[in-house]
């Protein structure tokens, strides 16, 4: 060993039975010491090193009557078990024995044990506080606080025993660190932790405020830090590549940065690049770093020749340690001390350093638990498992990736997990029924502990880990068994700030959408465990797992293509309404129906019903109160019911909108909830004719509603989607109408012809519409304002010479009122785009609107409605173009004569001439057999034509086919020739869009 610096040749027993050792000419003494020392720490008022056999030795220093400070006579401190490392404060000594025990050594030389602390790994003392790390990852500290250097908050100044230090209890580390008055702590991917004393800045933390809690040191992020050395004031880090960092008090050059400067932040020090550094040690005001290449250099203090230089002086750059080159000996270790310096030779590389355990605690664990074993064996592993799963530090440290060191980049961008190697070996552990059991109970202890506010994002990385779990669970056990441990993860997620849910969810979004697909299907399939058990238990603890699965709906709701995943993807497949039923009989009849219960999903989560289970609820709802409305008017009038206490809309076919326009005006509101009947020209429909007549009623009106000649909306330039008009007035009332047969259509299952955009959509669910909005309506202005936004440099914005006027419907516009003729430039485009397509879809129609959308809430109700999302609403009402003829051809059915096998000779008849039509008039015939021109979203797959034989008098060849829409039913007469049914069908067709007329009547 060398050893230089303050009294640097005394103390240590050499191999020939001296104490000293001649100096060279810089001042370094080479000790032939017989041994190899493996640890070594040397504080003010005492030196400790450690022998391979796990001997420790002291060597005290004392003052002498001239004032120096003087080196004793090294003495063994007596004790039964090996000791793994050393450290030394000011006037204190700990070991720690290789079974993992902390002591602390008296005086009279005497290991006295810190009773509350075993298992132990590491072990740092500052000037008068201590830190030890265990070997599950858990970090106490002990002794004078007062700076905050035990991380303890501002109230515990101090302690004699070891305190849990909880803000890190979740974080995976690998060591901890003390200097003078300050504390460190390092995790497995690098993320660095500081607190305590920060006069210099040596908690690198930017500024000079000390911290009592442990605080991540962002400026060290992604560095890939994997080592951490403290001075009195000052602080070293090494990181993987070779790299070194100082921060804190550069009074005597210790920071290595060609100046006597405090540092801040963590800085590289420039002067070693090229060299790659492997060690690093700090003494009270001086630094030595260890090359690859075995060389030493130091810099800082040198007044008592630590420096190795050969002068007392304090250099602030790094400069190599003039060892002699004339020995076989090669450096494996530096250490620092108070004023002194030390470096440890060997010949050779049998000395091993100890791999810290953390990191590897799944690698060989997984084969030996599911193996078949004894009982001792089976109370060992049992202690295994628990000591592994119930350290949310050893979970987050398992299943990182390693490779290309791409954990060292975890962020709160990306989580640093390998979550295929977790499924792999969870699927090894839900084998064996005993130790799924032991994991799942020591799991469930441990989640209500987790801290709210871990610090540091490496803590959360259970969380998506333990969704791995759940999934192994759920797909090899039975479905019941993952449901409590479900609930404890979900509580402990939403126990987390929103900051700390907001990185899980990043982390989430950034994953491979198939694990994104396998982790949203493990909380619904855990929701349809329970939900299908009936009675369904409306407890917190559900509500947590709906709450989960919406956090993960809002993420992916935020996410951009292609990474997003489709909304259909969150539904629960409920095939059984009966929890929808009872979910809406509470929302409907509250605690009159069943006391301290509320629904579910109805008020708060509509994410995860799909558009069946929404419209469900809606029409169940609107059946009931058709219902309810006409009970109670044969409760007060008695049956039959009076007309005028009947919804009953009575039309001439020639001004039908007219007509409506008239009735609305006169209609009282509570009439909107009974059923709606509709006379033309004075005509009852029949009785199976009933439903068609409503549909042709809303078929008529929506198609002279929207027309041009109405003059209510403006249209795009293909005249294909209409808008409501600048110009308009809110006092029309055809705005409030136009709004209550929206309202009516969607009450009474029908589908309207509305070509509108789907901002209107958007807008009476309360969601602001968007660039995307102005695309869909006007293309040309959409992509001009996109080009602005996205494409532009601020100069070519600057060409264009535009300004905050607008023309919008025929008027020009100030988009900023208060600063008229406003110019476009390249920092307010975003500016002048959002009001843009504002003014468009928001502030220039803002009063016909909610006259509109008045209207359309006086019919439906409003919190039912939104539990649609914007498209499925616009499906709802104005369902989808239907063009799978073949489909068609497929699901007829026939009746009566027609029901024969191979098909009737008419029948085949009927699908050639069908086949000879045009598109058009193909749709034309779906409108003339369903009533609608499209098909309602949801009966597309249900949607089946059949066809009979109609009772007529007379030829069948004098009749037109007759539809019945309500049942979507065509009676077909039994025409004599293909070019008759042609010449007949095509006339029905042609005669109207749709035949109004009594189907049937003799030609």
């Amino acid at each position: 060993m060398f050893s230089w610096g303050e009294d640097s040749q005394r103390g240590f027993r050499l191999k020939d039975g001296s104490e000293t050792a001649p100096p060279t000419a810089e001042g370094l003494h080479h000790l032939q010491l017989g041994y190899h020392i493996t640890a070594l720490s040397a504080g003010r008022t005492v030196i400790a090193f450690l022998k391979s056999n796990g001997n420790a030795f002291i060597i005290p220093i004392r003052e002498s009557p001239a004032g120096s400070r003087v080196r004793g006579k090294q003495k063994f401190v007596k004790f039964k078990d090996k000791i793994k490392t050393v450290s030394c404060g000011d006037d204190t000594v700990t070991l720690l024995s290789k079974g993992g025990q902390v002591f602390c050594v008296d005086r009279k030389l005497v290991p006295r044990p810190m009773q509350t602390l075993c298992a132990v790994s590491q072990v740092a003392c500052g000037s008068h506080h201590s830190v030890a790390l265990t070997k599950d990852g858990q970090v106490y500290t002990w002794g004078q606080g007062s700076r905050g250097q035990l991380g303890l908050g501002e109230r515990q100044p101090s302690t004699e025993s070891p305190q849990h230090l909880n803000s890190l209890s979740a974080v995976p580390l690998v060591q901890v660190a003390a200097g003078g008055g300050q504390s460190f702590a390092l995790s497995v991917s690098g993320a660095v932790f500081s607190w305590g004393s920060n006069h210099c800045g040596q908690l690198g933390l930017g500024d000079t405020t000390d911290r009592h809690t442990p605080t991540p040191v962002h400026c060290l992020n992604l560095k890939k830090t994997t080592h951490i050395a403290c001075g009195k004031a000052h602080t070293a880090t090494l990181t993987k590549d070779g790299g070194v960092f100082t921060f804190g008090s550069g009074e005597y050059g210790q920071l290595g940065h060609n100046s006597f400067r405090d540092e801040l932040r963590p800085r590289l020090v420039a002067e070693l690049w090229g060299a790659k550094v492997t060690k690093i040690a700090c003494g009270r005001h001086h630094t030595l770093v260890l090359t690859d290449s075995k060389r030493v250099y130091s810099f800082g203090c040198g007044e008592q020749g630590q420096l190795g230089h050969g002068e007392e002086s304090h250099p602030s750059v790094p400069l190599p340690v003039q060892l002699p080159q004339d020995t076989n000996d090669v450096i494996k270790n530096i250490f620092a001390g108070e004023n002194c310096s030390f470096a440890v030779c060997t010949s050779n590389e049998d000395v091993q350093e100890e791999a810290n355990t953390v990191t590897d605690c799944f690698d060989h664990m997984m084969d030996k638990w599911t193996a078949e074993c004894d009982s001792k064996t089976w109370k060992q592993m049992k202690q295994e498992i628990h000591r592994m799963f119930s350290s949310a530090s050893c979970l987050n440290a398992s299943f990182l990736e390693k490779s290309k060191d791409e954990h060292f980049q975890t962020s709160p961008k990306y989580c640093g997990l390998n979550l295929p190697l977790a499924q792999l070996a969870f699927q090894k552990l839900v084998t064996k029924d005993n130790v799924f059991a032991e994991v799942e109970g020591t799991l469930l202890n441990l989640l209500p502990s987790l801290d709210k506010q871990p610090v540091g994002v490496e803590g959360l990385r259970i969380f998506l880990i333990l969704n791995e779990l759940l999934h192994v669970i759920q797909n090899h056990k039975p479905p019941l068994k993952s449901i409590k441990l479900a609930k404890a993860i979900a509580a402990a997620i939403l126990n987390l700030s929103v900051g700390n849910l907001q990185v899980i969810g990043d982390w989430w979004s950034s994953l491979p959408s198939s694990t994104m697909s396998k982790h949203v299907e493990v909380w619904k399939q855990a929701l349809s465990v329970i939900l299908f058990n009936e009675p369904v238990h409306r407890s917190s603890e559900v509500k947590n797992l709906l709450l989960v699965l919406q956090l993960m709906y809002n993420v992916n709701h935020r996410s951009a293509e292609p990474q997003k995943m489709p909304e259909s993807e969150f539904c629960l497949l409920l095939t059984n309404k009966t929890f929808y039923l009872e979910d809406w009989k509470l929302w409907r009849f509250g605690s009159s129906y069943k006391k301290n219960t509320e629904p579910l999903i109805l008020c708060s989560f509509p994410s995860v019903m799909d558009l069946e289970s929404k419209k469900f609820v809606f029409d169940l709802n609107a059946k009931f109160t058709k219902i309810n409305e006409m009970a109670r008017i044969i409760r007060e009038f008695g049956f039959p019911m009076p007309k005028d206490r009947l919804f009953v809309v009575e039309v001439r076919r020639g001004s039908v909108l007219k007509d409506t326009f008239e009735h609305l005006a006169f209609t009282n509101l509570s009439h909107y909830k009974i059923p709606l009947m509709v006379y033309y020209d004075g005509n009852l429909p029949g009785r199976n004719d009933f439903y068609g007549y409503v549909k042709d009623f809303f078929y008529e009106v929506f198609h002279e509603v929207v027309s041009a000649e109405t003059g209510m909306f403006m249209y795009n330039d293909s005249k294909t989607l209409a808008w409501f008009p600048s110009k308009a007035a809110p006092e029309d009332q055809r705005y409030l109408h136009f709004g209550v047969l929206c309202g009516l259509a969607l009450y009474n299952q029908c589908i309207i012809h509305l070509p509108f955009p789907l901002a209107l959509f958007k807008k009476l669910l309360g969601v602001r519409p968007s660039l995307e909005d102005m695309m869909e309506f006007r293309p040309c202005v959409g992509e001009g304002l996109k080009n602005i936004l996205e494409d532009y440099t601020d100069d070519e914005i600057e060409i264009l010479n535009m300004d905050f006027s607008i023309n919008w419907d025929g008027t020009n516009v100030d988009l900023d009122p208060h600063n008229p003729e406003k110019p476009l430039t390249g920092q307010n485009r975003k500016e002048y785009v959002e009001a843009y397509v504002n003014h468009a879809f928001n502030t220039s129609v803002e009063g016909v609107f909610q006259e509109f959308k008045r209207g359309f809430f006086q019919v439906c109700d409003q919190d039912l409605v939104k539990l649609f999302r914007p498209r499925e609403l616009q499906d709802v009402l104005v369902g989808k173009d239907f063009n799978d003829w073949a489909r068609l051809k497929q699901v007829t059915v026939y009746e009566g004569e027609y029901d024969t096998t191979p098909l009737h000779p008419t029948i085949q008849m009927f699908w050639e001439v069908f086949d000879d039509l045009t598109e058009d008039q193909k749709k034309a015939f779906l409108c003339f057999v369903t009533g609608f021109e499209r098909v309602p979203i949801l009966d597309l797959e249900k949607f089946k034509m059949k066809i009979k034989v109609p009772e007529v008098q007379g030829p069948p060849d004098q009749f037109y086919p007759n539809a019945h829409t309500c049942s979507s039913d065509l009676e077909l007469p039994l025409y004599s020739t293909k070019e008759i049914m042609q010449t007949r069908l095509t006339e029905a067709l042609s005669s109207n869009k749709i035949i109004f007329k009594e189907a049937g009547t003799e030609l």
